[in-house]
Formats: C-alpha cells, sequence, structure tokens
C-alpha cells in the first residue's frame, strides 16, 4: 500500500518540496511522488541518517548533474534537507516512467510480455544504447561500479536508463568516493578474484559487465560463462568468470567448456562484434584498458543493425545479412522456444497450403501378401534305390498290418490260450521290426524334415520383418496424430477469430465512449446546471461518457428532474455520433489477443511442419523398405514352399500315419507334421 511523507523537504535553493505517494521502495530508501507541479522528477528519501562522506557524494554528483546525464539516467538533480543548513536526507532525480528492467528485454518469456513489437533488431539497438549509456557515464569522469541487471531499465523504444546512481564511483580532485557493493556474475576476475569490492573501480571494470549485458541481449539471456563443463568438479559462473571459461569462445576446448545445446552465440553476428566479445572475456581483457570501451561497442552494434535483413519464412525474424540462412528459424525448431511474437497474426503458416503437402503424399497401402502359397512347388524327386525302400517299407508295414489283425481276431474269437502267450511276444516283436525297422528312406526323411523346420523358422522370421517394416500401421500412426495436430490448430484458430469478431463487434461501443468523453459537461446548456458543474466534477462526472443513471444518482444536490435532463443530454450527444468502421480494432487490443493465442499456436505449427515431414520420411522407408526386404521375403518363402513339397512325399506312407498320429497326441501344436 502507498503512503504519504507528510515532512516537507528544501532543496539546495530552499525551495519547498512536498512528496506525494511512495511510489518505489529498495534497501536505502523509498523513492515518492513530488506535489504539485513537478511530474519529470521524484524524490529519494533515505531510511537512515547519511554520514558526511556519502552526503558530500551526492552534493558533488548533484553539482555535476547536466542535461545529458538526466537523458540516459536518474541521476541526482539537487539534494534534500529538512532545515537549510541541515543534512542531506535524500535527493530529486528524473522520473523515469514506462520501462522495465532490462532482463525482461532480453529473456524470451518476458520480452514476449514486456516488448511483445520486439525482434532481435530491438535488441541490437538496446545494446548500443547502453553501451551509448555508458559512454556517457565515463565521459563525465564516473564509473558505475555495480553493473548488474537490476540497475538497467529498457523502453519500448529500445531506450536504456540507469537507476541506482547514487552508488556510482565518483571522483573529486582530492577525494574519491567508491562503489562498494557488486554483483558476482557481472564482477570481472580481477575483483572476483580478490574479493575486494572496496577497490577502486575503472572503466575498464564497467566494461567487463557491459560486454557481459551485450552478450545478453543479443543471445537471449544466455550468460557467456554459463556452460557445459567437461570436468568432475561444479563449475558456477563466479568460479568460470574467475578462470577465463568463456563458454562460447573459439578456443573453449582448452577451457573445458562448451556452449549449452540449443544456444546460440558469436558464430550468428559480425566477425567483428565477436572479436569484441573474445576481447573483452579473455586474460589480455584485464590489463589497464584491455577489454573494448563503450565507444566500440556502439561503433560496432551501429554497424550491425545497418547490416540486418529480413527473413523470407517468419517476418518477424531479422538477423545479420552475411549469413546463409535465418539463424532464429533454426533455434526455434530445435529448442521448441518462441523466440519473437508476429505483430499481426497468430499464425505463421497457412494450414490449407500445408495440408496440401499431405494430401501429395500417396499412402503405401497395406503390405502386399508373400507367402509360400504363391509359390507352387513340385518336391523333388527321390532316388530309385529311396524309391524301392519305401516300397519295401510298405509291405513290410501292410504284413505287420495283417499279423495285427490276425491277433485281434483270435482275441475276439478266445482262441488264445496262455500257451499261446510266448508266441505273441514273439509276434509283437515281429510287428514292432516290421513297423519300425529303418530302411534306406529313413536318412533323406529326416533330412527333409529339418530343411522344413528351417525353412519355416527363416519363413516366420522374415514375414514378422516385412509387416512390421514394409506395413503401413506407422504411416497410418503419423497420418492421425497430423489430423489430430489439424484439429487442434483449427480450434486455436477459431478461438483467435472469435475473440477478434468480439474485438470488432465492441469497437462501437468504444469509439462511442471515446466521443462521449470528449463531451464535457461544461457545454451542457441546462439552465439550473450551471451552478452544479463543479460539484459534478468532484464526483467523478465531467464528461457524457461519466454520465450514467447511478452515477447522478450519487450527487446529493441533484433532483430526480435534473437527473431526466442531464440523461437527455447524453442521449442527444449520442445521436451526434458517428461510427468509423475503418478504424478498426485498436492495436493494443488485439497486439493483447495476438500474445494470448500466439503461444498456444506455435507448438502447434512446429508439430504439423516437423509431422508432414516425418510422414514423408515413414512413406519413402516403407517404399524402400518394401523394395529392399522383398527378394529376401520371396526367398524365404520359395524355400518353405518347397521344403512342404518335398516333405509331402513321405506324409502318405503308414510308417509317417503312425507317427503322426503319436506326435498329435503328444504335441497337438508344436511339431511339423
Amino acid at each position: 500500500m502507498t503512503k504519504i511523507h507528510l515532512t516537507p523537504f528544501l532543496d539546495s535553493a530552499g525551495t519547498v518540496i512536498r512528496l506525494g505517494k511512495r511510489i518505489g521502495s529498495g534497501g536505502e530508501g523509498d523513492v515518492y511522488e513530488i506535489l504539485p507541479g513537478h511530474q519529470n522528477l521524484v524524490a529519494k528519501i533515505y531510511h537512515k541518517p547519511l554520514d558526511d562522506r556519502k552526503q558530500q557524494k551526492l552534493l558533488l554528483m548533484a553539482r555535476g548533474c547536466n542535461e545529458v546525464l538526466q537523458a540516459i539516467s536518474a541521476w541526482p538533480t539537487d539534494v534534500l534537507r529538512i532545515q537549510p543548513d541541515g543534512p542531506v536526507l535524500g535527493f530529486l532525480m528524473p522520473r523515469i516512467a514506462d520501462c522495465e528492467p532490462i532482463h525482461k528485454a532480453y529473456g524470451p518469456t518476458h520480452r514476449k510480455e514486456a516488448f511483445p513489437h520486439a525482434d532481435w533488431r530491438f535488441l541490437v539497438r538496446t545494446a548500443k544504447n547502453l553501451a551509448a549509456a555508458f559512454y556517457v557515464i565515463h565521459k563525465f569522469g564516473y564509473v558505475i561500479g555495480d553493473v548488474n541487471e537490476g540497475n538497467i531499465l529498457v523502453d519500448d523504444k529500445a531506450c536504456v536508463r540507469l537507476i541506482d546512481c547514487d552508488s556510482f564511483q565518483v571522483r573529486a580532485i582530492d577525494q574519491l568516493y567508491r562503489c562498494e557493493v557488486g554483483v558476482a556474475q557481472f564482477t570481472p576476475p580481477e575483483i572476483s578474484k580478490s574479493k575486494n569490492f572496496r577497490m577502486e573501480r575503472t572503466a575498464n571494470h564497467d566494461n567487463f559487465g557491459l560486454a557481459i549485458l551485450n552478450f545478453q541481449l543479443l543471445f537471449f539471456g544466455r550468460h557467456p560463462y554459463s556452460g557445459v563443463y567437461s570436468g568432475a568438479e561444479d563449475m558456477p559462473i563466479e568460479r568460470a568468470i574467475a578462470e577465463f571459461r568463456f563458454a562460447y569462445s573459439k578456443h573453449a576446448h582448452t577451457k573445458s567448456i562448451s556452449p549449452p545445446p540449443n544456444s546460440v552465440g558469436p558464430e550468428v553476428v559480425p566477425g567483428y562484434v565477436a572479436d569484441l566479445f573474445e576481447q573483452a572475456f579473455s586474460e589480455r581483457g584485464t590489463s589497464s584498458a584491455g577489454r573494448p570501451t563503450a565507444g566500440d561497442w556502439w561503433d560496432a552494434l551501429e554497424s550491425l543493425e545497418k547490416k540486418m535483413r529480413q527473413c523470407s519464412t517468419d517476418s518477424v525474424h531479422t538477423f545479420y545479412s552475411g549469413l546463409a540462412a535465418c539463424p532464429w528459424c533454426k533455434l526455434e525448431e530445435v529448442s521448441g522456444i518462441l523466440l519473437f511474437l508476429s505483430r499481426d497474426r497468430i499464425s505463421r503458416i497457412d494450414i490449407r497450403r500445408e495440408w496440401q503437402k499431405v494430401d501429395a503424399i500417396k499412402p503405401p497401402g497395406p503390405v502386399p501378401s508373400l507367402g509360400p502359397a504363391n509359390f507352387p512347388s513340385r518336391p523333388t524327386l527321390l532316388s530309385p534305390a529311396i524309391e524301392q525302400s519305401l516300397g519295401f517299407a510298405k509291405i513290410r508295414q501292410i504284413a505287420g498290418l495283417v499279423v495285427v489283425a490276425g491277433c485281434a481276431v483270435m482275441a475276439i474269437m478266445g482262441t488264445i490260450t496262455e500257451n499261446d502267450y510266448p508266441t505273441l511276444i514273439v509276434v509283437a516283436i515281429v510287428v514292432i521290426v516290421l513297423f519300425l525297422y529303418p530302411g534306406q528312406a529313413t536318412g533323406e526323411k529326416q533330412r527333409r524334415r529339418r530343411n522344413l523346420e528351417n525353412a519355416r523358422y527363416m519363413w516366420d522370421l522374415w514375414n514378422r520383418k516385412w509387416l512390421s517394416g514394409a506395413g503401413d500401421g506407422a504411416f497410418l500412426n503419423q497420418m492421425n496424430h497430423l489430423r489430430e495436430l489439424r484439429r487442434k490448430y483449427e480450434s486455436i484458430d477459431r478461438e483467435y477469430r472469435a475473440g477478434l469478431l468480439t474485438l470488432e463487434s465492441s469497437g462501437r461501443s468504444r469509439q462511442m465512449q471515446q466521443f462521449l468523453a470528449r463531451c464535457s459537461i461544461e457545454n451542457c446548456p441546462i439552465p439550473r446546471l450551471a451552478r452544479l458543474k463543479t460539484i459534478l466534477r468532484s464526483w467523478g462526472i465531467s464528461t457524457a461518457a461519466d454520465v450514467t443513471p447511478k452515477n447522478l444518482m450519487s450527487v446529493p444536490q441533484l433532483d430526480n428532474t435534473l437527473v431526466n435532463e442531464i440523461l437527455a443530454w447524453r442521449e442527444r450527444m449520442e445521436k451526434n455520433f458517428l461510427f468509423d468502421a475503418t478504424k478498426g480494432i485498436q492495436g493494443s487490443e488485439l497486439q493483447a489477443l495476438i500474445q494470448r493465442y500466439q503461444p498456444q499456436m506455435r507448438p502447434v505449427e512446429r508439430e504439423i511442419k516437423s509431422g508432414i515431414v516425418k510422414l514423408q520420411r515413414i512413406d519413402e522407408d516403407i517404399r524402400k523398405k518394401r523394395i529392399g526386404l522383398r527378394p529376401a521375403v520371396e526367398k524365404r518363402a520359395r524355400e518353405l514352399a518347397q521344403a512342404e513339397a518335398d516333405f509331402e512325399v513321405f506324409r502318405s506312407t503308414p510308417e509317417e500315419s503312425i507317427r503322426r498320429d503319436l506326435n498329435q497326441l503328444m504335441h497337438p501344436r508344436g511339431s511339423v507334421r
């Protein structure tokens, strides 16, 4: 909750300065508005009394204030006291409005909220203006000292403002007022190693922080010392700075560090810009004036800004014209991060044109049916010796069957006695010998059975490979996925267009309100109202737009008759309104709608585009596999067909019939028949 500082203050000229509401607060003090008539200035009042050195420092800074410093910073313009010769309790400074901390410019997530219109050109210009601000500070002999992302602000025109200027290092003829604070991730190695923040700072120290901020602006918030370290121990940024482990350096491998995945670095800027980063973060940068100055950065970035072009694929992408292709398209593709918002639409693709690419991909269709049935085969002829052996085997087996049948008849007729048992045993042995005595065909039969089993195993193996590799299941699954993505795309698009219609339909009422807001209550011709207009304004009724039954009824000086007369005046004003259809939707409202739906749409677009490429690749892969696998699959099918035909000649023998029957009883599903 804001509060008002009731104590009046005096500036150095003795002018009374009255403070309004508090608009900011920090560790050292609070910032207040000034009442009245000082809209361009604010006051900082410290929480605790200041020592003499701090007071002298503020007096020195206020005396050194000029228009150039005020243009780029919240520089102290005057000091504040309670008594003319009393201690300094605070100071006046330029009011900085409509700005955001610089980290909201270089981070993609925050940038899309704080600077929805920003592109990479905006980031380059911000870096250039940041260099200009540092140049001004150094030109007048000051040193920022505590360079960090928290004391730099940016507006939507890429203008930079420095704040917390009372912490800067200031030098008088015989005095040095130090900056005794710092942020580790922006502190140069020569200070971080000594950990002596009370040492005298130089412009070269500031230039280290400037180089880091420029790197973060150009490369979307990446810290130049945050990379992938190949060593076993931890490598925090502070240590990496102290050990000169610039992750994006051309020599980074010598420091066992490399850029993180899905990042870009100096390879997307001109060589003269990349060289400035190398110089700023190298060991030679620690020498006096060893790092690029603010002027060096301004010159390089000014040149870069003039050498930029627009991406032909996405109009919101601008990049260094010396590159062969847009680096942001590729980065968005691999990282999945939406770097920039389009200014006037939520979709970067034409879904109908993209779907034409899908329709142009002819489906491969079901996998062609291949199998032994496609290859009728005749059995391989048996040799005469094996044919003869098979004939003898049939005779033996028929004789055995006759013996078995005779014994069965005798058993049924009851003619078998105990004395016949030895004979029956001999008969049984004879029968077994007749049935199971191996002939010359047995070896050939076993060989053909093994061939059949091997052929069936190889066929099953290749058939599974054929069905999985050459089938259209993967194609159909990808098609279904693309259709689902298209439905999602169209759903988001419908919601967006519904929002547009809502904005368009509200355009009339919005223009009406704007028109009525220009109809001042001063111009209301009602005689009885002349002496009450001041009272109406005190109740917040100053234009026709404020005239509503509820607002009027809250004013006790108005009776019902006068309320009705004022409402009738508003109705007359409404009749004078002419709707301008050409004005359309306000840019801020359209941008808010785009900002809402574009982040939802972008991942779907990206997946549709990559999905179409994947569908094409799947289709090509299926067709290649059908060509590549078919000869091998057909070979296995022929081999199985031939093996089945070869073994078939043995299936009709009595011996095989008996074996087959026994096999089915013992293994009803498992063996070759």
